[in-house]
């Protein structure tokens, strides 16, 4: 054995001795030259190897604070980062010392530290900490004990944790079943010492124990593991008093049997125990009175004693992998660094710590001096350098503290109006003109308010002097709404996140938007704005300017009598193409089964961003047109869309033949009969006109009249609308003869189940009308309505509670669409909606798009806020005619049948389709499928728009608009059965957009694969294909692939996570933050190269086969289902943690992709 001498002494920190503590922990670090300490403070500090000084590297505050002292006990290394561990907290961080992640075990860690503020065991002391034996796993163990375990009484916070490496968080949680006081990794096992002095061997994967050793009956000192065997140290009980005992313990790990016990010379018994890394029967034990001794296991005679130079008392010791170095810490914080290596001792040459050569360190980057600027009246102020933050300055004040219309560096004055212009004079480069008449009297005034109309001009566009209110806060909007899964610390949303604005709009109400980290639009917690079960929808980037269609589509939603004639018309033979009650039916049904989970309305706006008419009445809001503003806007669009579901529903009525008692079914519950009167003024000829109405305008009483006191008191004049009107008379021939003309309504049975109100509020003064009279006390609005019908006129009353009585219609208000905006918003719509559960009728709730909570009453019928102003209104019909109709209407529904013919029909619009080519097979009338029927699946898709990203100057990049993709191909394979395996849905989908990108790498999707001119294979319209997918979900199919969460939200179809089988989630391991591809799955488990092209058979032997490049649908829906079978072997046989282990083993080998063929070049 090699001679041992001192190579240096030096003080950890670089600290006054004994200012930070004790050196608890020493570790060599085996991927740098370098030597971390931990001392009783909770500081770690790294050292180079180079003498005399051993200068420090770096040093960082791991744990403890400064009021609480936390030692640092133990120290382990990867790539990455240094972990260390101390009593209630464990701390990653770079080898810089740059924090990545901290854990509390224990106790809350100051905040600037902490990533994890939950305490996973309250009151657990971590004694132990080592790394995983397996090399695919990237678990930190952990453990410890409680108070009271160590007095005997275990308790439910005794466990072993296991923390992943790369992110801090806690991925298991296992009893202890002892007090831990030690644990340590060996090949197989990972080894925890308890206080009773056993070793429990435990498997890597789960922690569970599989053996344990008794090794000393006093407790245990310490333990190290190398190979199949583990040394202990320990204690021993002479007359009931703890005494070290004087031996070191081996034991085989193979066969569980201890062997011949070592003895221990030195007095003061051993208290540090270290393996040689190369010789694994050398032993180095140390005394804690500062001796040591190097023992060979196989022959005990050679023995090396040792004195250290020391008059402190030794605290931690370790070996360096080289077996060169032998580190000791000592009680006054200084470190000890002895070598066998005599050239190195006596040269002062630098201690190889390492057996291999290992990359320097970084060194600190060298801050150049800055450039010297020639100043010039041009030089841009970009020049300057300005330091990088990411917090909010002192100097950043709100616009609302200094900002008003008379600011003249933020208001831009007004033009000068052009009756000056041509009057002005011009006397030595000064302009005078006389004021003209208009004019005078405005002089020196300024606006002394802020209101809804002094912010947007007519067209609904923001002023400019808004627009500079806006900028002033404009850093801080999204400071409480920026919600990420990847960024969560727990803990609902902060009441300050909703608090209200100056204006009085709470935060609830502001203009959302979707934002996206580095993770995607996956990673956007929409949980965070939503705990109820009713599902918000998402702004559509595919068609911005359809993003307000939004509120007025959850109106419909939850007017019960809308939905179901919506849903009605999609089962249903409809004949057209693009169809809005299609896609309303669809989206309505989506929104039912998600219960809470966020949807989105790209079919509807797709399908509504298409139309000639939508254009034609200017109903999209973008910059092309001269927008209105959002409630007159929504106003249009209800008059519209109400129109078109009628014409559409009777449209499909005709073309089914349908008799005249289910005829019925294809009636707007909004439609209803006017009879419009008209009287000439000079003849008294009487004329009359019946028409369909579908919305009710308001129609308030003109300025001079007394103000209508609720909402009953205007609706007799706005079915009327008594009106004085000058044309042509048919009868006299008169030219310009004044007719006086009103509206009746035919009955009260004639009255609609729903009546679709349009506010009307275009003015202050109308809006004055919504304001409560302070001197009644009663609301424009109330919950009810009873409305009657005499001699054609219709009469109504407001009612807090549910009226009854005969021959009166009895509506409900079901929901109200209102235009907000903040003072730091552009406007937007909202919605409210009464009643939107069964069990809670009363209940109101607030949609903002994604946002959903519900509001109190009195906050959704208060009106006379600047920030809330009035759209539509939607009332619903509850009397007991209304409820005998819907009972009618529901019984002759009970006989439509869905329409299966489109999984056994053949449709194609493709001229030139290649039949020889067609690789699917129709499913036969006996092969409908049946719920738990299993089917494959899988999508390709083009891209629309590319994705629009800011990289800030810091480097961190932000998507200001997320790519849009669409639906280009999907394949559905049979999943069981004889036919298992055979496609029987292989559809191209026409898509009528510019397409940007047919990502043919990835889709297989060639230029003209979608063009009904052009293509070769099966095309059929977009409805056509998502109609057969709803067909198989509402049968109860359960859908297997790869990666569905996000084929299914492109597809914008809802499948219930019972019916969806991701294989994704099948082959993914907890420990690993990675998830596999499908053709590494398919390599690995199914031994097939798959996505990297395939030759087509033909079905006619005179046909050539085809060579298929890129991905295949078909090939990747046989993977997947290939997949599951496997998953289900794997399953049978408790096979499936081994596979999982081996996958990712082998996948980290392979950087996660097969290995390129030898005819192939590897991918980069």
């Amino acid at each position: 054995m090699a001679e041992w001498s001192q190579q240096a002494h030096f003080f950890a920190d670089h600290a006054v001795p004994g200012m930070l503590g004790a050196v608890t922990s020493l570790y060599f670090d085996p991927f740098a030259e370098l030597l971390w300490t931990g001392n009783a403070s909770g500081q770690v500090t790294s050292h180079t190897n180079t003498p005399p000084a051993f200068s420090r590297y770096s040093s960082y505050p791991a744990h403890g604070s400064s009021s609480r002292r936390s030692a640092v006990h133990t120290i382990v290394s990867d790539e990455k980062s240094i972990i260390s561990a101390s009593g209630d907290s464990v701390c990653a961080a770079q080898r810089t010392g740059l924090g990545r992640w901290s854990v509390c075990i224990k106790y809350v860690l100051p905040a600037s530290r902490v990533t994890d503020r939950s305490d996973h065991a309250p009151g657990l002391e971590l004694a132990g900490m080592c790394l995983s034996p397996l090399s695919t796993s990237s678990d930190v163990i952990v453990g410890g004990a409680t108070p009271q375990a160590a007095s005997g009484t275990l308790t439910e916070n005794d466990v072993l944790l296991a923390i992943h490496a790369n992110s801090g968080r806690v991925m298991r949680r296992v009893p202890a079943e002892a007090a831990i006081t030690h644990l340590v990794k060996s090949g197989r096992y990972v080894c925890a010492g308890t206080a009773q002095g056993h070793i429990q061997l435990r498997d890597p994967r789960t922690l569970a124990i599989e053996h344990q050793i008794a090794a000393h009956h006093g407790g245990l000192i310490d333990i190290q593991a190398e190979g199949n065997l583990i040394y202990s140290i320990g204690w021993t009980l002479r007359q009931g008093h703890r005494v070290p005992e004087p031996m070191i313990k081996v034991h085989d790990l193979r066969t569980l049997q201890a062997r011949v016990p070592i003895p221990m010379t030195a007095p003061g018994g051993p208290a540090f125990l270290a393996i040689h890394p190369k010789r694994t029967s050398l032993l180095a034990v140390a005394t804690p009175q500062a001796q040591f001794q190097v023992v060979d296991t196989n022959n005990p005679g050679q023995t090396q004693f040792y004195l250290l130079p020391s008059a402190s008392y030794l605290s931690s010791m370790t070996f360096s992998s080289s077996a060169e170095a032998l580190a000791f810490g000592e009680s006054d914080g200084s470190v000890r660094l002895w070598t066998n290596d005599a050239k190195a001792s006596q040269a002062a040459l630098p201690v190889r710590f390492n057996a291999y050569p290992t990359k320097p360190p970084p060194a600190a980057d060298f801050a150049l001096p800055p450039p010297r600027i020639d100043w010039q009246p041009d030089t841009p102020l970009s020049c300057i350098g300005m330091p990088h933050y990411d917090s909010r300055l002192l100097s950043a004040l709100s616009a609302d503290d200094y900002w008003s219309h008379g600011t003249p560096l933020l208001t831009r004055p007004a033009k000068i109006d052009a009756g000056v212009l041509d009057h002005v004079q011009s006397v030595q480069g000064l302009g005078f003109a006389p004021l003209p008449k208009h004019l005078r009297g405005q002089r020196n005034q300024l606006v002394s308010t802020d209101d809804l109309t002094d912010r947007f001009e007519r067209n609904g566009k923001l002023k400019r002097t808004a627009l500079a209110r806006l900028r002033g806060a404009r850093g801080d909007r999204r400071v409480h709404l920026a919600r990420f899964h990847s960024e969560q610390t727990g803990g609902d949303a902060p009441d300050e996140a909703w608090e209200a604005d100056h204006a009085g709009m709470p935060g609830y109400y502001r203009l959302l938007s979707i934002q996206y980290s580095r993770f995607g639009v996956e990673d956007f917690d929409f949980g965070y704005y939503n705990k109820t079960r009713f599902s918000g929808l998402e702004a559509n980037a595919a068609c911005a300017g359809a993003t307000y269609v939004n509120a007025y589509l959850q109106a419909l939603q939850y007017t019960r009598a809308l939905r179901a004639f919506a849903q009605r018309h999609t089962r249903m033979p409809c004949p057209s193409d693009e169809c809005l009650l299609c896609e309303a039916g669809f989206l309505f049904c989506m929104l039912d089964e998600a219960r809470g989970t966020n949807c989105q309305a790209t079919n509807f706006a797709r399908v509504f961003g298409h139309m000639p008419k939508v254009h034609a009445l200017g109903l999209l809001d973008d910059a092309s047109s001269a927008a209105a503003p959002y409630s007159q806007l929504a106003q249009r669009l209800n008059h519209f869309l109400l129109g078109e579901l009628s014409q559409e529903a009777l449209r499909t009525g005709a073309s089914m033949a349908l008799p005249t008692e289910v005829l019925a079914l294809c009636a707007n519950p909004c439609a209803y009969t006017l009879q419009t009167h008209s009287t000439c003024g000079v003849c008294g000829h009487h004329s009359s006109r019946q028409h369909l109405a579908h919305v009710l305008p308001l129609v308030y009483p003109p300025p001079g009249a007394p103000p209508a006191h609720d909402v009953a008191s205007v609706l007799g004049a706005s079915f009327a609308r008594d009106a004085v009107v000058r044309g042509k008379c048919r009868h006299c021939h008169a030219p310009h003869a004044p007719h006086a003309t009103f509206r009746t309504v035919p009955s009260t049975d004639a009255l609609p189940a729903v009546l679709s109100m349009n506010a009307g509020v275009h003015t202050a003064a109308q809006l004055a009308q919504w304001v409560p009279d302070r001197d009644r006390g009663d609301a424009f609005l109330a919950p009810y309505l009873a409305v009657h019908v005499a001699h054609g006129r219709v009469h109504a009353t407001c009612h807090a509670t549910e009226p009854h009585g005969e021959h009166v219609a009895v509506y409900t208000l079901r929901a109200l669409v209102v235009q907000v905006q903040g003072a730091h918003d552009a406007p937007h719509l909202c919605t409210y909606v009464r009643g939107a559960s069964d069990e809670d009728r009363e209940a109101w709730t607030l949609f903002n798009d994604f946002l959903v909570r519900p509001v109190p009453a009195d906050e959704v019928l208060r009106f006379g806020e600047a920030w809330k102003i009035p759209a539509l209104l939607v009332w619903e019909r509850i009397d007991g005619a209304a409820q005998a109709h819907a009972a009618h209407l529901a019984h002759a529904a009970s006989r439509l049948s869905p329409d299966t013919r489109l999984l056994t029909a053949d449709v194609n619009m493709a001229v030139h389709r290649d039949t020889a080519h067609i690789r699917h097979e129709l499913l036969a009338p006996d092969e409908l499928p049946e719920p738990g029927t299993l089917v494959a699946i899988d999508a390709e898709f083009v891209a629309l728009a590319e994705e629009e990203v800011e990289i800030s100057s810091d480097g961190t990049r932000s998507v200001l608009k997320p790519g849009s993709l669409a639906l280009a191909r999907v394949s559905v394979i049979r999943g069981q059965g004889p036919k298992e395996g055979v496609p029987f849905i292989d559809d191209h989908i026409h898509v009528p957009e510019r397409v940007v990108d047919y990502l043919t790498q990835y889709s297989g999707i060639q230029p003209g694969d979608l063009d009904p001119g052009t293509s070769r294979a099966t095309l059929v319209p977009h409805k056509i294909a998502y109609k057969k997918l709803r067909m198989l979900v509402d049968r109860g199919c359960r859908f297997i692939g790869h990666g569905l969460a996000k084929d299914f939200r492109i597809i914008n179809l809802y499948v219930p996570p019972s019916q969806v089988v991701d294989t994704v989630c099948l082959f993914h391991s907890p420990a690993h933050p990675r998830n596999l591809s499908l053709r590494f799955l398919s390599w690995f488990l199914l031994k097939r190269d798959i996505q990297s092209g395939l030759v087509l058979k033909a079905n006619d032997a005179h046909v050539p086969d085809e060579t298929h490049e890129g991905h295949d649908s078909i090939e990747d829906a046989e993977a997947a289902l290939q997949l599951y079978r496997c998953y289900e072997s794997f399953v049978r046989d408790a096979r499936l943690e081994d596979v999982l282990e081996d996958l990712y083993e082998i996948g980290a080998r392979v950087q996660w992709r097969p290995p390129a063929r030898p005819s192939e070049p590897a991918s980069s």
